[in-house]
């Protein structure tokens, strides 16, 4: 940019701005003079600075958005899992009839699909995606993943008889 001159606008003599100073003094009359462009690149120069926040805060609410959708489908899958593997538990259970070994198997399901479910929410809840921190505490983050879970449990119970149900008739 370096130094700029104009006239100055009392006596008619040259008057210089040296870089980032907006006003200026005539060495003659003694008349402060009011350099616009000046102000008008430290304005733009501002609002460069405010937009290169606004770009970063973006992309790292993108990112924060991906690793959120991330999270979620990991604790989606971990559901489905559970919900499959306590709804085949419950499906041995019903269908075993006194047998000892059906039973066996579906038990073995059922406690497989809790204690799969109390592990994969302690872990998940460990590291939470970083647009949840703050939302709940890991402590709260937990109690209401295995809530879920227990939950969708009690479900694929109750459709586990009314399968049976179902097929019994």
């Amino acid at each position: 940019m370096g130094i700029i001159e104009i006239q100055c606008p009392q006596c008619g003599a040259s008057v210089e701005r040296k870089e980032g100073s907006y006003f200026a003094k005539c060495r003659y009359c003694g008349c402060e003079v009011c350099f616009n462009e000046a102000k008008a690149e430290a304005e733009v120069a501002g609002l460069r600075g405010r937009v290169n926040d606004l770009g970063s805060r973006l992309s790292m609410e993108t990112r924060n958005n991906q690793q959120q959708k991330k999270w979620e489908k990991k604790r989606n899958l971990m559901y489905m899992i559970t919900c499959v593997m306590s709804f085949v538990g419950f499906l041995f259970v019903i269908l075993s009839d006194g047998d000892d070994d059906c039973m066996a198997i579906g038990a073995l399901f059922i406690i497989s699909a809790l204690m799969g479910q109390l592990i994969a929410s302690c872990l998940m809840c460990i590291a939470p995606p970083p647009s949840d921190v703050g939302r709940l505490s890991k402590l709260g983050r937990l109690f209401k993943t295995i809530g879920i879970g227990f939950i969708l449990m009690c479900g694929t119970a109750f459709i586990s008889a009314i399968t049976y149900a179902i097929l019994d008739n």
